[in-house]
């Protein structure tokens, strides 16, 4: 899952300060972590996934990303990926993807859904049990074909079926998180300090 935490070092800034200063401190560093933490939520979802990929559902960020909110006792707060999907993960680091069985199935001309997704009708192990789709395999290379219904249908070619798949890391989702967070978090909570303070001194 992608997840991205917010810190404080707030044990390192204590020794010097005052009473007042010290009372309000963690209340101020918890309001600083998840307005920056909702910074990094709307970078996410308004410029980083959108960037990276051609999205069908636009909503789809939006549903994904979440925060989890820090308190005063737990100074962290973090965007996650509530959905899990590994390949989100994939996309952010980059690598060599492998099979689980004996091949990685890379979509062709596959029809997809609105949303962009492949149906589970049209999922390489359902689609072969289809009357009409077969696998070829010719030197060395394998592929999921499907023929055209009606005389004298053509080939189709829906799954490119390989060893291993490299993966390009188009989802800029850690850099553009730390980059977020190391621009708003001073700002967040200078706000939230002193606003913090000037309640306390109300009191």
């Amino acid at each position: 899952m992608m997840n991205v935490s917010v810190r404080s070092n707030i044990d390192e800034i204590t020794g010097w300060m005052n009473r007042v200063s010290r009372q309000q401190l963690p209340f101020a560093t918890s309001v600083a972590l998840n307005d920056t933490a909702f910074d990094v939520r709307r970078q996410i979802v308004d410029r980083t996934m959108p960037r990276a990929f051609k999205l069908k559902n636009k909503r789809f960020p939006s549903a994904a990303m979440r925060v989890r909110k820090s308190t005063k006792r737990k100074l962290r707060a973090g965007v996650y990926d509530r959905l899990g999907r590994e390949y989100l993960v994939t996309q952010a680091t980059g690598g060599i993807k492998r099979p689980r069985g004996r091949h990685i199935a890379v979509p062709q001309g596959v029809r997809r859904t609105s949303t962009g997704k492949i149906s589970k009708a049209n999922r390489p192990r359902q689609l072969l049990n289809k009357p009409n789709a077969f696998k070829i395999t010719s030197g060395g290379k394998s592929a999921i074909y499907t023929r055209r219904r009606g005389k004298g249908g053509g080939l189709e070619f829906q799954y490119a079926l390989v060893n291993s798949a490299r993966i390009p890391r188009r989802l800029r989702f850690y850099e553009d998180a730390q980059r977020t967070i190391k621009q708003r978090f001073p700002r967040r909570f200078k706000v939230a300090f002193a606003r913090a303070k000037l309640t306390a001194r109300r009191r």
